[in-house]
């Protein structure tokens, strides 16, 4: 209970770094592989906490994982966080499948009423009706997964959802590309864990093709400092999905904290870079075949952009802080 007393007690630092004064939320379309780490539970957590202030809407939560459990997981913390209706799509055919060691139990032991992926729409064809319906201009992507479905949907022609292709729907739509994935400024082992190595042709494709702003984050040493995810032990497992996949996740850890790529991801796609950290708009970022990365100073591409650094007298500590105190924020308030 200390752990979640203290993060509950930082809603003041969360307060500080709110952009609560924006007149409208941030539309957000959250694109997750929820299944092989268990960062992307906080991460959608923390989404469902910025929309309870006012700072996120979501318009969808999107499965780049052909995992069945991937779809009902994130459906069930959809519906745990009070929003049943947030839609969620699953890549169909060809994707990237992985085990998970925590979606299943999470879409068994939690309501959700979507099924498995297997009968979930098409993620394609609802970032099409989603986006088409958004005012110019004004939707965040923010993938924390593989970019299967971003792919598809800048390759997808015009139909009678829009007369746009799909590369034309996002130019006319999207704001920016929030990307988790690489680790910056170079990464060059070929293991395939990560984002990035499952399909790197859809990697290679998107950061040539996307056409609008895309903000690269990454995992490694930047992403392990900020080590979250300690108040999630201070409930009852049973109690909440976020703390029930954090337990299984980090069993075998024997840890009971975890990296915040993900989490990152979403901070940045919502409230910016500003307050934590630095923004490198020099250069670009090169995909290899096999998924690995390096970010080249030339050619400039203005496209491409990645979370440096913290910011200079940033303690990782307190960003810690701030992210779980916005991952419990949804959690406490529904048990309490």
């Amino acid at each position: 209970m200390k752990d979640f007393l203290k993060v509950m007690s930082v809603v003041i630092i969360v307060s500080l770094f709110s952009t609560g004064s924006i007149a409208q939320p941030v539309k957000i379309i959250f694109d997750t592989d929820m299944e092989s780490d268990v960062d992307d539970v906080g991460a959608l957590a923390m989404l469902h906490g910025l929309a309870d202030l006012g700072e996120a809407e979501i318009l969808g939560t999107m499965v780049c994982s052909l995992n069945p459990w991937s779809v009902p997981a994130t459906d069930a913390i959809n519906t745990f966080c009070h929003r049943p209706d947030v839609p969620v799509g699953a890549v169909k055919t060809l994707g990237v499948y992985r085990n998970s060691v925590y979606a299943r139990a999470i879409s068994e032991e939690f309501p959700q009423d979507i099924g498995l992926g297997e009968e979930a729409p098409d993620a394609l064809m609802l970032y099409r009706q989603l986006l088409a319906a958004q005012p110019d201009q004004s939707v965040v992507i923010v993938t924390v997964g593989y970019l299967t479905n971003l792919s598809y949907l800048l390759q997808s022609a015009p139909d009678t959802i829009s007369p746009l292709n799909g590369k034309e729907l996002v130019r006319k739509k999207v704001k920016h590309l929030v990307c988790m994935g690489g680790r910056y400024p170079y990464e060059q082992n070929p293991g395939k864990w990560g984002n990035f190595k499952p399909d790197p042709g859809a990697v290679q494709y998107v950061a040539k093709e996307w056409p609008t702003r895309i903000i690269f984050t990454g995992g490694g040493d930047f992403s392990n400092a900020i080590k979250t995810g300690r108040p999630t032990f201070d409930l009852k497992p049973s109690s909440n999905p976020v703390s029930r996949a954090y337990e299984l996740f980090l069993k075998s850890w024997k840890r009971k904290y975890h990296h915040s790529a993900d989490l990152i991801a979403v901070y940045v796609a919502v409230r910016g870079w500003e307050a934590f950290f630095h923004l490198n708009t020099q250069g670009y970022n090169h995909i290899f075949e096999d998924g690995t990365m390096m970010w080249r100073l030339q050619p400039d591409d203005p496209r491409h952009q990645y979370i440096s650094s913290f910011k200079e007298g940033i303690d990782p500590d307190t960003v810690a802080a701030a992210f779980d105190a916005l991952m419990m924020k949804p959690v406490s308030a529904r048990l309490h």
